[in-house]
């Protein structure tokens, strides 16, 4: 009696179980091509912190400006993509119709929204120098971030006014219309670096406690330089270097 009833309950317990067939099942398919895979892992983070920098005269060819890009792209990212680095190319980026003005950078240095924590500008153009005087106006003559000049060309008396730190090469100490050698633009990119590292480390203004030598020599620990001399009066620079 108790094995008929356990095979009646077994019966009617199977009639009532879908049957499953081929049917029912279906292939899982991934399409490779949905998610984009790096090839190589970020190096960089997503900051709120956007470090400027032009690129002037001698350094916004295209060759010049695509390389040292791409390799800031990478080390810090860009600012279209959330990273360190907020890219101008003189004269592209500075345009009214088809002449350049380096007297935008002051418009676009007094942007609110960004919050910039340095800025360095490579082979400043004519009247850069006017821009940012109109930035320590605009602070007071406390701009809360180092503003760096590598290999201008400007005029040399309102840039070291300007700025906190002059970078110059040798072969053009006294000829600031020269063009950079060739090798000097290439090998660029290591004081780029350098420069942009101890912006990061800072991450202030530069110290009035110690000397701008001090700050230089901290910057570029592997590079030699001198002081610029003027070479109508003879006198030195306080913040005008030349790399040997």
């Amino acid at each position: 009696m108790m094995i008929s009833l356990a095979a009646l309950i077994f019966s009617a317990c199977s009639k009532n179980k879908k049957e499953i067939t081929n049917q029912d099942s279906f292939e899982l398919s991934l399409d490779k091509t949905s998610a984009k895979v790096s090839s190589a892992p970020q190096s960089w983070h997503i900051t709120n912190k956007r470090i400027c920098v032009v690129f002037g005269y001698d350094f916004n060819s295209p060759e010049v400006y695509q390389k040292l890009k791409a390799l800031l792209e990478e080390k810090y990212g860009l600012d279209e993509d959330g990273g360190l680095i907020y890219p101008l190319l003189y004269p592209d980026d500075f345009k009214h119709g088809s002449r350049g003005y380096s007297g935008d950078l002051f418009a676009i240095l007094n942007d609110d929204t960004i919050d910039f924590s340095g800025l360095i500008i490579l082979g400043a153009p004519e009247k850069t120098h006017t821009a940012l005087a109109r930035l320590q106006d605009k602070w007071e003559q406390q701009v809360p971030y180092p503003i760096i000049a590598l290999y201008p060309q400007d005029d040399v008396l309102g840039l070291e006014a300007a700025c906190d730190v002059v970078m110059d090469q040798g072969q053009i100490e006294h000829d600031n219309n020269s063009e950079l050698a060739e090798q000097e633009i290439l090998n660029a990119d290591e004081i780029l670096i350098d420069t942009i590292n101890y912006i990061i480390a800072l991450g202030a203004p530069m110290s009035r406690d110690i000397s701008v030598q001090t700050h230089v020599q901290q910057m570029y620990k592997n590079k030699s330089f001198r002081r610029y001399v003027d070479s109508q009066s003879g006198l030195q620079s306080i913040n005008h270097f030349v790399f040997n």
